[in-house]
């Protein structure tokens, strides 16, 4: 990422930081507001960790084999965590979603973040373990791939389900 994205990043989550409840549409005492704070933070220290990390000489402590193994536990806690917290976070109507299929009621949603909470900490537990026998690169992007795909297939299934079959009575 260039110096400009970076810079672009940093103020626009620090921009949704300070906004977060006026993006809710809840006071900023709402549990829901703290959650979606924290959230935005974490990636925050993600983002600035992965730049900033080589400029402080922080991938020369130990062997690239090492480094890589500390890395994908790393990502395996920040999935793990964003699992946790994503049933915690108020249905998407007020996070302006524009995709047609996901609009829904509050039961599907719950489910949907149900399904990935509970795929978070398989996913994530999948993906260190399978490090040690497979390429770490293709098991990150495999595993990642399916943390969003299941929820957001369960989301199309739904929508194909209940708006498609309005259409064709």
């Amino acid at each position: 990422m260039g110096r400009i994205g970076l810079i672009l990043l940093v103020i626009w989550i620090l921009g949704a930081y300070i906004k977060a409840p006026e993006i809710l549409g809840l006071s900023k005492e709402n549990p829901k507001v703290k959650t979606a704070r924290c959230i935005q933070i974490l990636f925050l220290i993600v983002i600035l960790g992965r730049e900033l990390s080589p400029v402080l000489g922080l991938d020369e402590l130990f062997s690239n084999e090492i480094n890589d193994k500390i890395i994908i536990g790393i990502n395996a806690i920040v999935i793990m965590y964003f699992g946790n917290l994503l049933p915690k976070i108020q249905i998407y109507k007020n996070m302006e979603t524009t995709n047609p299929w996901a609009i829904g009621d509050e039961k599907v949603w719950r489910k949907a973040t149900k399904i990935f909470a509970y795929l978070s900490f398989l996913i994530a537990i999948s993906m260190f373990v399978l490090s040690f026998y497979f390429d770490s690169a293709i098991v990150v992007q495999i595993c990642q791939f399916i943390w969003f795909a299941i929820p957001l297939l369960y989301l199309l299934i739904h929508y194909n389900k209940k708006f498609k079959g309005i259409k064709t009575r």
